[in-house]
């Protein structure tokens, strides 16, 4: 399909019928060109349809096919250079904001844990001595009956002071212990 130049001036006018054979003519050569720098299919869908809509608010007056044509594809070649361009920009920034948050986020799970084991330490603190003693051992990881066997106690006298260092640590810090519900 050729354009004659009466169409190419008509063009320049404002032309739709002229503008939309010219569309319909170019469109899906300037998408396959756009894909061509590794653009997907709706990306250089898009640029196309900026490219003609701005050449249809420019009114451009052109001097000839060739003319038109070295501008249509100039037009993609750019838009699409500058897509590519922003893309990696926004997913470097978008990369770099995700690494800020992940050490913001970082430094906050920090000053929690530093925090929560603070009150746990006070906590213990205000227990009796005995469920205190038993309560950090078992903390440590020793076993009920080697408890016992050291502190020359029964298992269940050692089971029992647990219990109750538990059951005062939840009554007291409720809130806490919801935080780090897994110790217990």
């Amino acid at each position: 399909m050729e354009f004659s130049e009466t169409e190419i001036k008509a063009l320049a006018q404002g032309d739709t019928k002229v503008f939309h054979k010219l569309y319909e003519h170019f469109f899906v050569a300037l998408c396959i060109f756009a894909r061509s720098f590794s653009l997907k299919p709706e990306e250089a869908e898009d640029i196309v349809q900026e490219v003609f809509c701005r050449m249809y608010d420019e009114h451009r007056l052109f001097e000839g096919l060739n003319t038109l044509k070295s501008y249509l594809y100039t037009a993609v070649r750019n838009r699409s250079f500058n897509y590519l361009r922003d893309e990696k920009r926004r997913s470097i920034r978008e990369a770099q904001f995700l690494n800020n948050l992940k050490a913001e986020e970082e430094g906050y799970n920090s000053a929690l844990e530093n925090e929560i084991y603070r009150q746990l330490k006070l906590l213990l603190e205000e227990l009796p001595e005995q469920c205190k003693n038993i309560f950090q051992r078992t903390l440590s990881g020793d076993t009920s009956e080697k408890i016992a066997a050291d502190l020359k106690l029964s298992v269940e006298t050692v089971k029992t002071q647990r219990k109750k260092a538990k059951r005062i640590l939840r009554e007291r810090y409720a809130l806490l212990f919801k935080t780090f519900g897994i110790l217990f």
